[in-house]
């Protein structure tokens, strides 16, 4: 992996040793720069697990992705980088049931004691998570709890405007490739939330940006504004000027 290109795309010229004060830094700058989205599916470009397929799309095209992609790519910059990082498989909790196994991936980073890392939890994440800590995690606004039942863990997520979210996963290390079947029926199933149709969503300092094919939202601290699209060139438009992404 060419890692000063990454690291270039997301936005950060800062230290890489692989300390907790970095990894906070590296993952709030993926936060703000790269979107979450799922705008390949619905024109039937096929999404896969690969670290080269993943890099171009994300680093030279400057596109967004989905968790698969987004995560992947995350973790094998750290793991460049010197980290200790396991790749997790998790669930989400979606209308009261769980999404398939292993449909979101997540990271544990080794450090002093173990940090969750997420960057493509609906671009929900802002920083890596404690996972020793059973109180709130508030950052930058936004609200997360980590709780632990046995074998399992569980993830929350809470910010302004939005419903909260929630996953579980174990700590069960995986690799990249057991992650491929999953990535196909999340692309590919009626069940899937990802085929429902187009999503880019990314996250400002003061609250969130979500593009969908009929409305543009936009949050800022507790007001939430929906406008409704005219058209297919206005969501090219905003696609370009609120995301920076070019089909």
């Amino acid at each position: 992996m060419d890692v000063r290109a990454y690291l270039d795309r997301i936005g950060y010229h800062g230290d890489t040793a692989p300390t907790l004060e970095n990894l906070r830094a590296m993952h709030r700058a993926h936060f703000y720069h790269v979107p979450f989205e799922n705008l390949d599916i619905s024109r039937r470009v096929p999404i896969v697990v690969d670290e080269d397929v993943n890099f171009d799309k994300i680093v030279r095209r400057r596109r967004g992705g989905f968790c698969l992609e987004l995560t992947g790519t995350f973790a094998r910059a750290l793991r460049a980088l010197g980290y200790r990082v396991d790749v997790i498989g998790a669930r989400v909790l979606l209308d009261g049931r769980l999404s398939e196994p292993m449909s979101h991936m997540t990271l544990v980073v080794q450090l002093d004691e173990p940090w969750i890392a997420d960057v493509g939890f609906g671009g929900r994440i802002a920083e890596p998570l404690r996972m020793a800590e059973r109180g709130e995690q508030p950052i930058e606004g936004r609200r997360y709890v980590v709780a632990n039942d046995g074998d399992h863990w569980f993830v929350t997520c809470s910010e302004a405007g939005t419903p909260p979210l929630s996953y579980v996963f174990t700590l069960q290390p995986r690799a990249f490739d057991e992650f491929t079947p999953v990535c196909g029926w999340l692309q590919t199933s009626p069940d899937s939330r990802f085929t429902q149709g187009d999503v880019v969503s990314l996250a400002t300092p003061a609250g969130r940006r979500t593009l969908t094919r009929d409305q543009f939202i936009t949050i800022e601290g507790e007001r939430r504004t929906e406008r409704a699209l005219t058209g297919d060139a206005e969501f090219v438009d905003i696609l370009h000027d609120a995301f920076g992404i070019v089909l």
